[in-house]
């Protein structure tokens, strides 16, 4: 299953170090199926950082198809590199490339372009990274589908989602 990542900006009063508050607005990442999911998870993650009121500024769909998240805790900055796949067209025999989105923990570009290119390596297709630019994510939130499913609906069993897809239904 593919990640579908929102970008979420949340608007808050934060207490800077020297005691002065200071609005902010800040940019985290979250997998969610949908936006309401998104918004909900968003919300949970803010609900246990930020003591005080917050809203929900900006919810949208992201380009990013794949984090790269990074064991080192000195990797506390998000990097955005632009990755083109390079493919050959079989009828016309010109390349064509393709573009995917990477999001990479890293500390510095260097280090970035490091973890990012660990990531590749198990490409078997010729690629060439495009670009490479610091952004403003403070945190990033995978899917990691361990979250409470709410009472009023319940997972299919294997069997049942196998059946619903043989016969077309969704469940309802």
């Amino acid at each position: 299953m593919t990640a579908n990542w929102f970008e979420a900006k949340v608007k808050y009063v934060k207490v800077n170090e020297d005691g002065r508050e200071k609005k902010v607005n800040e940019a985290y990442l979250v997998d969610a199926m949908s936006y309401t999911e998104a918004e909900s998870r968003i919300m949970n993650e803010m609900e246990s950082v930020i003591t005080g009121d917050y809203y929900i500024s900006a919810l949208k769909k992201s380009n990013v198809t794949e984090v790269v998240p990074s064991e080192d805790e000195n990797d506390d900055r998000w990097y955005k590199a632009k990755v083109a796949i390079i493919d050959a067209d079989e009828v016309s025999g010109k390349e064509k490339s393709s573009f995917q989105y990477y999001l990479v923990a890293a500390s510095d570009f260097r280090k970035a372009l490091e973890n990012l290119e660990r990531s590749l390596s198990t490409f078997v297709v010729p690629y060439e990274v495009a670009s490479l630019a610091d952004t403003t994510f403070m945190d990033v939130y995978p899917y990691f589908g361990n979250e409470e499913v709410p009472d009023n609906l319940k997972p299919l069993g294997a069997g049942e989602a196998d059946a619903a897809e043989s016969t077309g239904e969704d469940g309802e």
